[in-house]
């Protein structure tokens, strides 16, 4: 203010306080938050992995703030019809995306004509839960290790086969870059869910699945199923045995997926912060550990920062697959 001329005195003092006035609003609003019930946009239909974490945080949230947290899911599009209508909605915290990388991170990499900015329409708040993907076969199958696997496929090019939950899904992205780094051509088959890859692998119509832990997990414990390679950093304590891709030598699909809320760009950061808070407390409860235990989803908290830092390194590991195999939304 010492700087200011006589003449213009006055007049910063009024900005100010006229700058204060208009700054109360939002900060009140952020320390009220929420005040009336807040929407959570599930990108997915009703009854998957994605909606089931969706309401089993909502839950918690409405229970922790005293509010409802409604759960709408709006399936299609591979999360996109939802993250468009998201991305267009009021920057208030009364709308949230309870999303996976699909719309994030791989979807907009595959269509041109993509109409919201992933990395600046979005504010992560928190990452809640992960699965990695898994490379099985059926337990009956010749191929016992993932070094059979390469040794046929090279010899064999184009005669195997595998099975994921659709195309440009994280399973999807990860086989076909594993493949690519093997220097082996696989043919993807892309299914409608998991449960119909898991159906094809114990009928042997195809060489293998890739899959998120859930859908595998009873089959590789029932031994139906066999796991050679898993694109987690370390191996699963639920099933030591099977490798780690980066292990394999195949360090680029070091890929886990993951489950996070997102906020619309603008919303304001204290309630970010209020709900990043309320999630780290939910994730460190042992009753929503218990809950989940039987889907085999790995609970897990990673803040807006490293929620950031897994966007920044997945779009990159994911966008580098898509280009090298000319992987289009509609082929």
């Amino acid at each position: 203010m010492a700087r200011l001329g006589r003449t213009w005195r006055h007049f910063g003092v009024a900005s100010i306080a006229v700058a204060a006035v208009l700054l109360a609003g939002p900060s009140a609003t952020a320390q009220n938050y929420p005040s009336g019930p807040v929407k959570v946009i599930v990108p997915f239909a009703a009854g998957g992995a994605t909606d089931i974490l969706g309401r089993v945080f909502s839950e918690r949230l409405q229970a922790n703030l005293g509010q409802s947290f409604t759960v709408e899911n709006r399936g299609g599009a591979a999360g996109q019809i939802a993250a468009t209508a998201f991305s267009r909605s009021t920057p208030d915290g009364y709308t949230l995306m309870f999303a996976t990388a699909a719309p994030i991170t791989t979807a907009p990499q595959m269509n041109d004509k993509t109409q919201y900015d992933p990395r600046k329409d979005f504010l992560p708040v928190a990452i809640v839960a992960i699965q990695p993907m898994w490379l099985a076969t059926n337990a009956n199958s010749e191929f016992k290790t993932f070094a059979d696997v390469v040794q046929y496929g090279k010899a064999n090019p184009g005669k195997l086969t595998y099975g994921s939950p659709g195309l440009g899904s994280e399973p999807h992205l990860v086989a076909e870059g594993a493949a690519r780094s093997a220097g082996i051509q696989m043919t993807h088959v892309p299914f409608r869910g998991g449960g119909e890859v898991v159906n094809a692998l114990l009928g042997n119509q195809i060489s293998f699945g890739s899959l998120a832990t859930a859908s595998l997990a009873a089959g590789l414990k029932q031994g139906t199923l066999r796991a050679l390679a898993v694109s987690s950093p370390q191996r699963n304590p639920d099933f030591p045995d099977v490798p780690t891709y980066a292990e394999l030598g195949h360090g680029g699909v070091t890929i886990v997926g993951w489950w996070g809320l997102m906020a619309v760009a603008g919303t304001p950061p204290a309630i970010v912060q209020r709900l990043t808070r309320e999630l780290e407390t939910i994730t460190k409860d042992p009753a929503v550990h218990a809950r989940l235990k039987a889907t085999f989803v790995q609970v897990e908290f990673a803040d807006p920062a490293g929620f950031n830092r897994v966007l920044d390194t997945e779009t990159k590991a994911y966008g580098d697959i898509i280009r090298a195999a000319n992987i289009k939304m509609g082929q």
